[in-house]
């Protein structure tokens, strides 16, 4: 093991690292947090629904069954980030470096925890999408917002919300996320309005009032695109997903760039290894990326689709362009998935929301330090029925 820690030596640095951006935990204003202090697992029975009937006098009435269901929460996931510090490293450094390592890994852990409760929002039963209010089958035809004399962004929102309340979420408890794109739309919306509420969206920052519903800028939304492959790239044709570059070539050799393989279906083979991190990287598939451009691929995931590669993100749009010769290889349009939601609809159970703890090598000054939290999400069968998805495209197709 070699810890890289030639730009924090004593030396003639700036007296703190860079500054970075924090973010509280925005899943644990939202979610609806359940209470296991001792246990790993909870059961969450409910009594099914039950329809009314009518009594006529002198007249027996068949007696109904009581039919009952169980949901479970169970602390099953671990999100960990480890690193280990020599004495000697710690000596040194112009600076302590070990709280920052780990105030930045408590970050990673913390967004990692966001990423997954706002990809609940799939297990919805209600859609709200270009086709207008139902059932969520999987299938999402995503809505492109409008803003001017012609804007749709309050009817969207709107006919969401009362959609839900109409089968049987209660209004006062309505919430609404949306990712930063979609919050300009709705402060262009405040101001072409004239609302007093315009003045104050800008003060709170990520929260928020719009349609009466307490409106929450979100970054880690559920995200997704296509990306079409039917025709074999051509070297030095290049894609950005998050704003790390692959590179296609005849013989790859430098970190990024993806093994043209002979024909589209198995480039596209590696394209997909690429981007997962997955399989061995070699000149024959991919050279694998740096450490800090993996990082930022957290969180995204590639489906090999023969001559297309499905991508889904964690972090809302994918921010993601291509280079490419064969004007049909393309990205689709880029969607997020926003949410009009009954507060606590989803569930969690968080134990230690971040630990941290440290163990000693024997015979070295070597300390190891794992950072990590516990914690379950869940959207029960009640919940499902108090959450309607919202698909927006955040990103037209490219032409």
């Amino acid at each position: 093991m070699a810890n890289d820690l030639q730009y924090v030596v004593k030396q003639h640095y700036a007296n703190a690292v860079q500054d970075r951006l924090e973010k509280s935990l925005v899943a644990m204003d939202l979610a609806g947090m359940i209470d296991i202090p001792n246990w790993t697992t909870k059961n969450l029975p409910l009594v099914q629904m039950r329809s009314t009937g009518n009594y006529t006098k002198y007249t027996a009435q068949t007696i109904a069954d009581v039919d009952t269901s169980n949901d479970q929460i169970i602390i099953d996931t671990n999100p960990m980030v480890n690193f280990a510090l020599d004495d000697l490293d710690e000596d040194d450094n112009y600076i302590n470096i070990k709280p920052e390592i780990i105030a930045d890994a408590s970050y990673q852990i913390k967004k990692r925890i966001d990423w997954d409760f706002f990809a609940q929002v799939m297990n919805a039963k209600w859609k709200y999408d270009a086709n207008g209010f139902g059932v969520n089958t999987g299938t999402l035809s995503p809505i492109t917002l409008v803003t001017g004399a012609s804007q749709n962004i309050s009817a969207t929102f709107g006919w969401a919300k009362a959609g839900l309340v109409s089968v049987g979420a209660n209004w006062n408890n309505a919430i609404l996320w949306v990712d930063p794109f979609t919050i300009n739309s709705l402060t262009t919306l405040w101001l072409e309005q004239g609302y007093n509420i315009a003045d104050e969206s800008y003060s709170r920052g990520f929260k928020g009032m719009f349609g009466w519903m307490k409106a929450y800028e979100v970054s880690n939304l559920y995200g997704s695109t296509s990306f079409a492959m039917a025709t074999e790239p051509t070297a030095d044709d290049y894609f950005y997903i998050q704003g790390v570059k692959f590179t296609f070539k005849a013989v790859p050799s430098l970190p990024w760039e993806i093994d043209l393989s002979g024909t589209a279906a198995t480039t596209v083979d590696n394209v997909v290894l690429a981007i997962n991190g997955t399989g061995t990287p070699s000149a024959t598939t991919y050279i694998e990326l740096t450490s800090e451009d993996r990082a930022r691929l957290e969180g995204v995931t590639a489906t090999d689709a023969t001559t297309s590669i499905t991508i889904v993100s964690k972090w809302g749009q994918l921010t993601a362009t291509s280079s490419m010769t064969a004007a049909a290889n393309d990205f689709a349009a880029q969607v997020v998935n926003c949410t009009v939601m009954e507060k606590w609809a989803i569930k969690m159970a968080l134990r230690n929301a971040v630990k941290v703890s440290s163990a000693r090598e024997p015979l070295k000054l070597v300390t190891n330090y794992f950072i990590y939290a516990r914690y379950w999400l869940k959207v029960t069968t009640r919940s499902k029925e108090r959450i309607v998805v919202i698909p927006l495209v955040s990103k037209a197709a490219e032409a």
